[in-house]
Parts: structure tokens; C-alpha cells; sequence
């Protein structure tokens, strides 16, 4: 059966047969492998096609068992984030993250979506804002991919943040706002101690508003985040607790290479 369908080039790797094996993230199926004999040195534009960062259309054969790409015609090609070293690490940390995270063809045409915006706004943005870019991306994946963290109340007990209580300066209830990796969310004093007390415990205590921070990458639209540049320890603070998330919840600890 032949079928067309918009892709992102994920990667791809040399089979038998002088063959190629390309994962596409596409539009209508989701992630899928499919084989081709075309290969990157032919001078046809269906060979640029190949390549990660490249969004094209493809025709496909789909068999039984397998897909195979009869032709492809390049839309857009992302080969300019390659020119600078840090736009190249934080898009392959993006194509990593969505190889790992994604089911092989379920469609998730959100997160496709999410994704083209991605590579546009990495396209354009300065070497400096690159890495919240992908952090932005990856907390608006969490919803999608069905590991929201609860942020509204404690996790486990479900108490309201605004009884929370002082901080350890003195501040005004609410204020203290501990995150567990291992519970999934924004957790109260008491309940951070009992979690300690198991022993399975992974608690950050983040010198900046975690809850407000989360919002503000989960509300803004990516495009925003072309000129946000977050402070290096706020930025190495966050990242690291979103690479411990992504490893317990997804299986993807590829954040963790950035910080």
C-alpha cells in the first residue's frame, strides 16, 4: 500500500543490501523506520531527505511488516543548526529525547507540531538561549506524553501550597516549595521527611520559584523562549531536575549530556 506523510529525519543507520534504515518521526504515523536504497551521495534532492533535521514529505510503501521510501522532496532542511556547536548539541539532544520517548507508529500529531516549532525557533534563536529552548520543549512534552508533575498541591498528601508554611528565612507560607523526582510533583515539609525516611528519596530544593518556573514553560509559547536566557544556576538547577525527571518517568536521560 503506497502512502505519503510530512516527516522529521530522527536518524539513520547503513543495513544489508547497500540499504539504509531511516526513523522518521511523521505526521500520520507517528515513529517509523522504513528502508531505502537512496542514498546521501546521490545528487537528487530526494537523497537530502536522509538526513536528521530535515523535514520532508515521503511516499511509502507499506508492507506487512516494514515501510519503505519510494521517494522523498525535502520541505524544510535544519542543516544550519550544525554551524554552531551549541545549536547542534541541544538538536541532538531534541531528535535523542524524541527517538527514545516516542512508540513506534503512534501518532502524536501535538508533539509533531510542538516539534517543527522547536527546530524553527532553534533555527533562530542566539547560541545563548538554545539549551531553555529545549527545556521549554521537553516540560510541554510532559502533558503530551502523560508524566505531568503536580504542581497545584502536595503529591502525596494533597495539601494546599498556601499552608505550606515559612521557609528556613522566614518567608511567608507558601513559599517553600520542595520538588520530588521520586513522588512526581511539588511536595509539602512533611511529607519531603517520611519520603526521606524510606529511603527512595530524590528532593530538590530549589533556590527559585520551581512552581512558577514550570508554568512559565508549560504556558509560553516557544517562541518566547528564542530570547529567554535563565541564569547559570537556575538553568543548571532546573535542567539537572528535568534530566532526573526524564530518566524516572520516560527512560530518556539525554538532558544530563547538556549540563
Amino acid at each position: 500500500m503506497l502512502i505519503t506523510s510530512e516527516g522529521l529525519v530522527l536518524r539513520q543507520r547503513k543495513i544489508a543490501n547497500n540499504r539504509r534504515m531511516i526513523v522518521i518521526f511523521t505526521r500520520q504515523y507517528g515513529k517509523i523506520s522504513a528502508g531505502t536504497s537512496l542514498t546521501e551521495k546521490s545528487r537528487s534532492r530526494a537523497a537530502l531527505a536522509l538526513r536528521p533535521f530535515t523535514f520532508s514529505e515521503y511516499e511509502l510503501f507499506k508492507g506487512r511488516e516494514a515501510y519503505s521510501i519510494n521517494s522523498a522532496s525535502v520541505k524544510k532542511s535544519y542543516f544550519s543548526v550544525g554551524e554552531d556547536l551549541d545549536r547542534f548539541m541541544v538538536a541532538s539532544a531534541f531528535i535523542n529525547f524524541l527517538d527514545r520517548v516516542l512508540q513506534e507508529e503512534e501518532p502524536m500529531p501535538g508533539l509533531f507540531d510542538l516539534s517543527l516549532e522547536f527546530m524553527d525557533s532553534v533555527a533562530r534563536a542566539s547560541a545563548g538561549t538554545v539549551r531553555t529552548l529545549l527545556y521549554a520543549f521537553v516540560v510541554k512534552s510532559f502533558s503530551m506524553l502523560g508524566v505531568m508533575p503536580e504542581i497545584t498541591c502536595c503529591v502525596n498528601c494533597g495539601r494546599e501550597l498556601e499552608s505550606f508554611g515559612h521557609d528556613a528565612q522566614g518567608n511567608a507560607p507558601g513559599k517553600l516549595k520542595l520538588f520530588s523526582v521520586s513522588s512526581g510533583g511539588v511536595i509539602c515539609e512533611d511529607c519531603a521527611n517520611r519520603e526521606k525516611s524510606d529511603g527512595d528519596a530524590l528532593i530538590y530544593r530549589p533556590t527559585f520559584d520551581i512552581i512558577d518556573t514550570l508554568r512559565f514553560f508549560m504556558t509560553r509559547p516557544l517562541s518566547t523562549f528564542e530570547k529567554v536566557n535563565l541564569k547559570k544556576e537556575t538553568a543548571d538547577s532546573f535542567g539537572q531536575i528535568i534530566a532526573e525527571y526524564t530518566s524516572r518517568y520516560l527512560g530518556a536521560d539525554i538532558l544530563s549530556e547538556l549540563l
